[in-house]
């Protein structure tokens, strides 16, 4: 059983240096983006439940317990991220196969095998998988001869990117707290008590009329973006994830698509208001793009007020609005990383500070750029944030019509630069040529290894003698 190998897009890629004070590190030279002297470990997470669904490494390791041929004999939740599709749903089979892994590069890889859709069906009709989906599967699992994977059709999707389906087998989360509000804008509902009013609706039925929805940012699947125009995040009554409601594919302020302004953060406090609906009799969520952000508050959490010229291209990072650097946003999954604002700057008052994590690569995007074919440079400094030192990779990504990007192909990366430390700032720059008219994303990857927080500045983007981001 083969995987399908997805085709390379020929992009050519130039000249790339840096200059430091320092001699210039050996470059890393595995082809899964890690040194190849320190490979990357996922430790295995969750205990299978609904609630808490094994990681790939957890899977892969309650699997290896088993003896060749051997079937499990109890369902267990899995999570992970779409990286390889050998066979997606059909209406000949009804069923897909598959890859997840716990991070987009495929560090580990464990086999879906003729899986079903949600709720336990055959695939009929609706949305197809795609790469870099975070899905959740429930069913068993086995020892196929030395191959781990899912029993064949004893499997299937119980939710991707969030979206779920009929449910599994295992206990529907347990909601606690006291209800309060009657769903006016006057008295909206906390969370507890929008949860009780959606799940009250016979499956899939939407609520006759708006209600107010009162709660705190506790996680967000998808900010604001220029493409669609909504949001998709939860909201709790405390911020935590206990009893979170779903806002799926909400509009921004004032009932509007989002065009530009501020991104929502965690910890903010936001009413919502617009039509629920209980998807799938399970999932207690807002209608989509029947909801919007009625009023919002900043959270006390991000401590940072809005600074700078929105209008500026901003590769300096000195505007910032809503906590986050102007226009250092994509809709897209070009932006992976969290951002922070740090006042340790190589120029001026900011630098950004990007998240690392030894779990996975994180990137810093600016927002989608039209751009003709031809050579680039770009240019920028880093340095690390801790004495832990860092490593980073420039490139850009390539964006579909749809807006999407649609796997690890599109992504096109220049060399690391290594052994970046927190003693001074090094300038990074990179020249590649686009072969064809396109949308782009222009980013920075911080590399999983050693996945320590690194901070950049004064990042410039040029086309012979035009200045794109200064």
């Amino acid at each position: 059983m083969k995987k399908i190998l997805y085709s390379v897009l020929a992009i050519a890629l130039t000249a790339f240096t840096f200059t430091s004070c320092e001699d210039v590190p050996a470059p890393y030279d595995d082809p899964n983006d890690n040194p190849i002297d320190k490979p990357v470990v996922i430790e295995p997470a969750g205990d299978g439940s609904q609630a808490n669904p094994y990681n790939v490494a957890a899977t892969i390791q309650e699997a290896e317990k088993l003896e060749s041929g051997e079937e499990s004999t109890e369902e267990i939740y899995i999570k992970g991220i779409v990286t390889n599709i050998s066979e997606n749903y059909n209406d000949g089979y009804g069923n897909a196969t598959y890859y997840i892994s716990d991070d987009e590069d495929g560090t580990n890889e464990f086999y879906i095998y003729r899986s079903k859709y949600f709720g336990n069906t055959n695939y009929s009709s609706g949305d197809l998988l795609e790469y870099g989906d975070t899905v959740v599967v429930y069913g068993r699992i086995m020892n196929y001869n030395g191959t781990l994977e899912t029993v064949q059709n004893g499997s299937y999707i119980y939710s991707i990117n969030g979206q779920t389906g009929e449910g599994g087998g295992g206990d529907e989360p347990s909601i606690s707290g006291e209800p309060e509000g009657d769903g006016t804008v006057d008295n909206p509902f906390n969370c507890v008590a929008a949860i009780a009013f959606a799940s009250s609706l016979a499956e899939d039925e939407e609520s006759e009329n708006d209600v107010y929805i009162k709660g705190i940012v506790s996680s967000i699947e998808e900010n604001f973006g220029t493409q669609y125009g909504n949001a998709t995040y939860y909201i709790s009554d405390d911020g935590s994830e206990n009893n979170q409601f779903y806002v799926f594919r909400s509009l921004y302020l004032d009932n509007k698509k989002y065009t530009s302004g501020d991104l929502l953060n965690v910890g903010d406090e936001v009413i919502v208001c617009g039509k629920v609906t209980n998807y799938k009799g399970n999932t207690p969520e807002t209608v989509t793009n029947k909801s919007y952000l009625y009023s919002w508050k900043k959270g006390e959490g991000s401590g940072i007020e809005d600074v700078g010229d929105p209008d500026a291209l901003n590769g300096d990072f000195e505007c910032w609005i809503g906590g986050q650097p102007n226009n250092w946003k994509s809709s897209s999954s070009a932006s992976s990383a969290n951002l922070s604002q740090s006042t340790d700057a190589h120029s001026g008052t900011y630098s950004v500070c990007v998240e690392g994590t030894s779990s996975g690569n994180k990137r810093l995007s600016y927002k989608e750029l039209d751009l003709k074919a031809g050579e680039y440079t770009m240019e920028f400094y880093v340095k690390a944030a801790t004495a832990d030192g860092a490593s980073v990779r420039p490139g850009y990504a390539i964006v579909g019509e749809d807006g999407s990007i649609s796997g690890g192909d599109s992504y096109i990366y220049g060399d690391y630069v290594n052994d970046i430390t927190n003693t001074e700032w090094i300038k990074v720059t990179h020249t590649f040529t686009l072969a064809t008219d396109g949308t782009y994303c222009i980013l920075m990857m911080n590399a999983k290894s050693p996945g320590h927080d690194v901070l950049v500045d004064d990042f410039r983007l040029t086309s012979g003698s035009t200045i794109i981001i200064e």
